[in-house]
């Protein structure tokens, strides 16, 4: 939907909740990737090794590389930078959290005390179910995100305005 000069961006239809929706998603991950980056990986490798369902062999190639993919697609998401792209980077991460959450409860019976989200050093703690229901919201408001064409006060949009 091009934008006329004098219109009301706000008027635009859910103008609000992507906007804020990209906003949070951003914050989300960039956060936890800042704070697992800021730790030894040795400290996400572990976490990783305690959902006893993902395969000792791959936690040492996806230990360093899952928050740095969190932290970039975070703030490119803030920026608005690569909007659509890096919504469905993040959504399927969050959709692959729902499913390993789901996977360990059946599997285990149990989930491990922590989530390994934030990092051990973060000041949010959330319980599995808190987690799950983030991923979930992650999830849904990122596969939107990734469908929406038109992220207002974004890189994309000063980047692919015409003149």
């Amino acid at each position: 939907m091009p934008l006329k000069q004098g219109s009301n961006i706000m008027k635009l239809p859910g103008y609000s909740i992507y906007f804020l929706g990209r906003i949070f998603i951003g914050l989300v991950f960039a956060y936890s990737g800042y704070t697992k980056l800021m730790e030894p990986v040795e400290n996400f490798r572990g976490v990783m090794a305690s959902y006893e369902i993902i395969p000792y062999a791959v936690i040492p190639i996806l230990a360093p590389v899952i928050p740095w993919i969190e932290f970039v697609f975070g703030a490119f998401m803030i920026l608005g930078f690569q909007s659509r792209a890096s919504a469905f980077v993040l959504a399927s991460m969050s959709f692959s959290f729902v499913v390993l959450i789901l996977i360990t409860r059946i599997v285990t019976g149990a989930l491990p005390a922590d989530c390994g989200c934030f990092g051990e050093g973060s000041i949010i703690h959330l319980t599995p179910m808190q987690v799950l229901f983030l991923d979930i919201f992650n999830t849904v408001m990122g596969i939107r995100l990734a469908l929406y064409r038109n992220h207002l006060f974004s890189v994309d949009f000063i980047l692919n305005k015409k003149d």
